[in-house]
């Protein structure tokens, strides 16, 4: 709930993000380590004048205290408040306190005063490379010492001295400083190249992705074309036969009716699936489940349904598998895989013209895993050909017919399934993909 003051909202106020949690944290925790740093410091202060010293031990811990409750209360300012409140507590409030114990154990001459010419670099740690506050941090020791040297009445000359020392230091802070940001402004630029690269590399990945669907489709699209014509031939020949050639039989007899409307159902039902089931693979990317429980059979009945549109006319089909078997997998995306591999075995084929073509998808279970092995009985895969297999934009089609994705973007489905796919030759000539996954 946002809160009010005065009619707007307190700055800083709502949710922050976790980038700004971790920044917020950081600069508690580094308040937090200032104010435990100097409290050790009175064994030193006791130790310059070799006697304890309590009322240092106050000052100190008021010290401690004061930047401990800054860095506290950082959780309720917005960012800009944030800034300002840990400039006074890093800057500020050290170069005060310091001054007054310094006074306290006898001024300038204490060898505490020397600390004074490394305030600027130590103050540097809560600045981020911001100028105004380096600018602060050279010049809060320099007004804290020269009112102490002032306070004493120090001559002009070793007063003017220690105080272009300090200044001297204060110049390197402001460099150290300087350095710093252009550091930070260096590396936030390449954080944001880096974005940049990452967001073009995963678009640059989905236009692979879709280019490969496309592809696919493509590949089929000859094969529906065939499958689509011979269906619609034998559905306008029978309703020709039906509204034409039939006369009414006095026995009632309508057999030749009911067969020939049976095969036009059987027709339009054909063009149906074969539809459906390319629109499931144009959409895959869109249609894409967790993964869970899936049967294996419809899956490979699926992509085998789709894939006889190019295997018909080439290969011989033969399928092996187990009733109710089921995987950890998502249908949709396995399908396209098994799909991809049917494809690839009938463009084996095709290209290597072999003469009786067959091709196999075989399941068996086995313990914890279930295998899946998609078979042909091509020319096989050449052994320097293995290793690259699956790399992307790897093919061994002609310029034109493969993608060099196919087999990259399947690797990657059925791994994110938990599973793994890998290739090899059958002894007795051929390819075998073997998709292994896990019993669901």
């Amino acid at each position: 709930m946002t809160q009010e003051h005065g009619g707007a909202p307190l700055e800083g106020a709502g949710e922050m993000s976790r980038g700004e949690e971790l920044v917020l944290r950081d600069e508690q925790q580094l308040l937090y380590l200032l104010a435990l740093t100097c409290l050790p410091f009175w064994l030193v202060d006791s130790l310059s004048v070799m006697r304890p010293t309590w009322d240092t031990l106050a000052l100190r811990l008021g010290w401690a205290g004061l930047t401990g409750v800054m860095g506290w209360s950082l959780r309720w300012l917005g960012p800009s408040r944030r800034r300002l409140v840990r400039t006074v507590a890093g800057v500020v409030v050290p170069n005060v306190f310091l001054a007054v114990v310094v006074h306290r154990l006898g001024g300038a001459s204490n060898p505490l005063f020397s600390w004074f010419f490394v305030m600027p670099l130590m103050t540097l740690t809560v600045s981020r490379g911001e100028l105004w506050q380096g600018v602060l941090s050279t010049l809060m020791p320099v007004v804290a010492a020269g009112t102490l040297m002032g306070l004493e009445g120090m001559a002009p000359v070793p007063m003017v001295t220690r105080l272009l020392l300090l200044m001297g230091a204060g110049a390197v802070g402001m460099q150290m400083s300087s350095f710093y940001r252009r550091l930070k402004q260096a590396r936030t630029r390449a954080e944001e190249d880096q974005r940049a690269v990452q967001e073009e590399l995963v678009a640059s990945q989905a236009r692979a992705l879709h280019t490969e669907r496309l592809a696919q489709v493509g590949r089929l699209a000859a094969g529906v074309a065939h499958e689509v014509k011979n269906p619609l031939a034998y559905v306008q020949a029978n309703l020709r036969f039906l509204l034409e050639e039939r006369q009414p039989t006095a026995d009632g007899n309508d057999a030749e009716y009911t067969e020939a409307l049976q095969e036009t159902l059987q027709g339009v039902e054909r063009i149906h699936q074969i539809v459906k089931d390319l629109t499931t693979v144009s959409r895959a990317e869109e249609t894409a489940q967790c993964v869970g429980r899936c049967e294996l059979v419809p899956v490979i009945e699926s992509s085998m349904r789709l894939a006889s549109v190019r295997l018909k006319s080439l290969v011989k089909l033969a399928v092996e598998v187990p009733p109710q078997v089921v995987a950890k997998a998502e249908p949709r995306r396995l399908e396209q895989v098994l799909l991809n591999l049917l494809l690839n075995a009938a463009d084996a084929i095709e290209d290597a013209k072999v003469q009786g073509g067959r091709v196999a998808v075989r399941a068996e279970v086995e313990g914890e895993r279930v295998r899946v092995m998609v078979e042909d009985n091509g020319p096989g895969i050449a052994e320097e050909h293995l290793p690259k297999l699956f790399m992307t934009f790897f093919t061994t089609k002609a310029p034109g017919k493969g993608t060099g994705l196919g087999l990259a973007l399947s690797r990657q489905y059925v791994e994110s399934f938990g599973g793994t796919l890998r290739a090899e030759n059958r002894p007795e000539g051929g390819a075998r993909f073997i998709v292994e996954l896990l019993v669901a």
